[in-house]
């Protein structure tokens, strides 16, 4: 079997580089990240494991690929558990962020005008209470027109509980916590549909979705996204992860991406244990 592996290094908030690749791939780039496809068949196939990449090098490296017209599915390793804080507060029941680098666009992704005020902000939720309460201050979204989508079932059967325990403050001091809908944790196109019929229904000019969940969830948005430009908003708040903040391997995921962004039959995702 013809495999061509690239290992991703060194990533930030622009750029990265790449095995075999001697310069600095800039994400805004679509022509320096083609490079990364110079010699895969078009016939074949590109999997990218999202599971260690951040955010914005994954997504970027999604977009081109797609763009270029190959067939990508998106790999991801379920981990069997997060670290607890040792003095857990309200809105920190895990310990899994050192700080929050800001909000700042995603490269390569539309980035819409805020002085709009129309607009429904719909926050993919993960357990990080905190997170929720900075993406709020700077958004700053109006009375009643915030959606927050929570994975469900979750990876554990208790992680709804959890979501919910670390989200509770700021979805009460904002009355948002009865409009929320419910997605898989591990299905990103469970999510997409969700944003799908949220757009759809709502008299709203554009969805200002964070993405503070589930990397399967922040998938879906930006599947979304890449479909629907003119509708949807990346809110990412760029978090420094800690070390060691996930443990162990549950089960494997391989989400055919291209089957929704891209000209193939329907989504779907093959689940393995691991």
């Amino acid at each position: 079997m013809n495999v061509n592996f690239i290992e991703i290094s060194d990533e930030s908030q622009t750029s990265f580089r790449a095995s075999g690749i001697g310069d600095e791939l800039f994400l805004r780039s679509s022509h320096g990240l083609s490079r990364l496809f110079e010699s895969c068949d078009k016939e074949g196939r590109i999997y990218v494991d999202i599971t260690g990449l951040t955010h914005p090098v994954w997504a970027a490296i999604l977009r081109v690929a797609l763009a270029s017209g190959f067939y990508v599915l998106a790999v991801y390793v379920e981990p069997s558990k997060y670290s607890r804080h040792l003095a857990p507060v309200e809105g920190q029941i895990y310990d899994l962020s050192m700080r929050i680098s800001g909000i700042a666009p995603i490269p390569g992704f539309t980035w819409i005008s805020s002085t709009s005020n129309n607009f429904l902000f719909v926050p993919l939720l993960g357990f990080e209470g905190t997170r929720l309460r900075h993406v709020i201050e700077q958004v700053q979204p109006g009375a009643g027109s915030i959606v927050p989508v929570i994975g469900l079932p979750g990876f554990k059967p208790w992680y709804v509980f959890e979501t919910y325990a670390g989200n509770r403050a700021a979805l009460e001091e904002e009355d948002a916590w009865e409009a929320a809908e419910y997605a898989p944790a591990s299905c990103p196109f469970s999510c997409y549909y969700i944003l799908k019929k949220i757009a759809d229904s709502s008299p709203a000019n554009v969805l200002k979705v964070a993405m503070i969940g589930t990397k399967p969830h922040a998938l879906g948005a930006v599947l979304f996204a890449i479909k629907n430009p003119k509708k949807i908003e990346l809110v990412y708040d760029h978090p420094i992860r800690k070390h060691g903040r996930t443990g162990g391997a549950d089960r494997l995921y391989v989400h055919h991406v291209s089957s929704i962004a891209g000209d193939h039959c329907a989504a779907h995702s093959v689940e393995v244990s691991v």
